[in-house]
C-alpha cells in the first residue's frame, strides 16, 4: 500500500533521510518512532506529497507521489502534529468546509455523522474552535482526517492533549480502523506503540535502524537472556550450586536483599533457555523461592539501544574517515 525505495531527502547539506526503504501492507498499523530530528516528520511529508524526495521513489497505492499527487492525496487522511484548524469557525462549519474541499457531495451527511460519533464531537459542534480545549482540537483534526474515508491514515501524535479516557477511545478507534485501512502512527509515547502497532519502525539520523514487532526488536538488541532469582540460602551454598549449570555465562548479585536471602541476575546466551534447569536446581536444593522470573528488555531500552548503536557506528565511521 505504501512503499519507499532508496529514498533520500536533503535540505542543503543536511540529510533528513538517507537511503530509506520500507513498505507497509494494507491493514497494517505501523508505529514510527525515533528521537527528535530523526526523520519521522520528513518521511510523513514525503508520503503525503507535502514535499518531494531528493532521490528515490515514494508510492501510495498504485500512484507515485511525484507523478500523481492528487490521486495520492485522495487516498490519505493526515493528522499532523501541529493541528491545522480555522479558529473562527464552529466545529460544524469546519467539518462542512473540509467535506466540501474533499468533494464528498451526496456522501457528506453519512461521513459527517460517522466522524462526529467516532471522534466524540457531538457536544462541541456549535462551539468556536478557538475556545476548544487542546484535546477537542485534536479530535476535531482527527475528524477532518477521517471524513473522506481514506484508505491510508498518517497520524502524528494522535493522542497528544487527550485525557486517559479519550486516549483509550482513540486507540480503540485506530484498532478498529485497521481492519480496512493502512495506518502509520508516529508518537513519542513508546507504550502506545506497543499497545497499538503491529510493527515498529525505528528511525535515527535519517536511517531505519529497526523494523519488526516489539519482540523481534527486543531480540535484535538483546545478546543474552536474563533471569532474576531470589531464594532463601547462604551466598556460599548458592554460589556452589549455581556452578552446576554450565550454560550460565555470568551472575550479578543483588546486594539490596534481606539477610539470609540471595538475589541475583543470571545471564545466558539468547539461544539458551534456562527456565527448566533453574527450576530443577531450585527443586534439587530445596530452596524456598522469594522471586524467580525471566527478565525482558523494555521497549524504552530497546529504543535506546537501537538509536545509540546507530550513533556509535556513525561516529566510528566518521572517525575512520579522518
Amino acid at each position: 500500500m505504501i512503499e519507499l525505495k532508496n529514498v533520500s531527502k536533503h535540505y542543503g547539506l543536511t540529510k533528513a533521510l538517507d537511503d530509506v526503504s520500507f513498505s507497509v501492507k494494507k491493514g497494517e498499523i505501523i508505529g514510527f518512532v525515533g528521537p527528535n530530528g530523526a526523520g519521522k516528520s520528513t518521511a510523513m511529508k514525503l508520503i503525503t506529497t507535502y514535499t518531494a524526495p531528493t532521490k528515490g521513489k515514494v508510492s501510495v497505492g498504485d500512484f507515485d507521489v511525484l507523478e500523481n499527487p492528487l490521486e495520492v492525496q485522495k487516498l490519505i487522511g493526515y493528522l499532523p502534529e501541529t493541528v491545522p484548524l480555522y479558529a473562527d469557525m464552529l466545529v460544524r462549519e469546519y467539518l462542512e468546509f473540509i467535506g466540501a474541499a474533499r468533494h464528498l457531495n451526496g456522501n457528506f451527511k453519512q461521513r459527517y455523522d460517522w466522524v462526529v460519533e467516532a471522534a466524540g464531537l457531538k457536544n462541541v459542534l456549535h462551539r468556536k474552535i478557538s475556545v476548544l480545549s487542546k484535546g477537542y482540537k485534536q479530535r476535531t483534526c482527527l475528524a477532518q482526517a477521517l471524513i473522506h474515508d481514506p484508505e491510508v491514515l498518517i497520524l502524528d501524535e494522535p493522542t497528544s492533549g487527550l485525557d486517559p479516557i479519550q486516549i483509550i477511545g482513540i486507540r480503540n478507534l485506530i484498532k478498529d480502523l485497521a481492519h480496512s485501512k493502512t495506518i502509520i502512527l508516529s508518537t513519542h509515547i513508546l507504550p502506545e506503540v506497543a499497545t497499538i502497532a503491529d510493527r515498529i519502525l525505528v528511525i535515527n539520523e535519517g536511517r531505519i535502524v529497526g523494523d519488526g514487532s516489539f519482540e523481534e526488536l527486543r531480540q535484535k538488541v538483546t545478546q543474552r537472556n536474563s533471569y532474576y532469582i531470589s531464594v532463601k540460602s547462604s551466598k556460599k551454598d548458592f554460589q556452589s550450586a549455581i556452578k552446576s549449570i554450565s550454560e550460565i555465562e555470568d551472575v550479578e548479585y543483588d546486594n539490596d536483599v534481606p539477610r539470609g536471602i540471595v538475589g541475583c541476575h543470571v545471564f545466558a546466551s539468547h539461544k539458551v533457555d534456562l527456565i527448566v534447569k533453574l527450576n530443577d536446581l531450585i527443586r534439587d536444593q530445596k530452596w524456598n523461592v522469594v522471586e524467580f522470573l525471566r527478565e525482558k528488555i523494555s521497549l524504552e531500552d530497546s529504543f535506546i539501544k537501537l538509536t545509540q548503536s546507530n550513533e556509535d557506528s556513525t561516529a566510528t565511521k566518521e572517525g575512520g574517515d579522518e
